[in-house]
């Protein structure tokens, strides 16, 4: 199964924010509360809420940041 070109971009960052709240999520996690019998469980939760915030935020800041760099960017080298 092939996805639209379209929806690239989109999938990218979703798959992107999926990798990136995991990994913060997990360190955040470790350090405060270290490897206790509660460990998954916050982490889980952590997770969700990190990725139901980032998710929409990545989605609406990322055409914006696209913008700027592509105006930074010397198209001649």
């Amino acid at each position: 199964m092939k996805i639209s070109k379209k929806h690239e971009m989109k999938i990218t960052l979703a798959i992107m924010v999926i990798v990136m709240t995991w990994i913060v999520t997990f360190v955040s996690v470790y350090i405060n509360f270290g490897f206790s019998n509660e460990f998954v469980t916050k982490w889980i939760k952590a997770w969700g809420l990190a990725f139901i915030v980032a998710l929409p935020v990545v989605m609406v800041i990322m055409p914006v940041i696209k913008k700027i760099v592509s105006k930074l960017v010397n198209e001649n080298e």
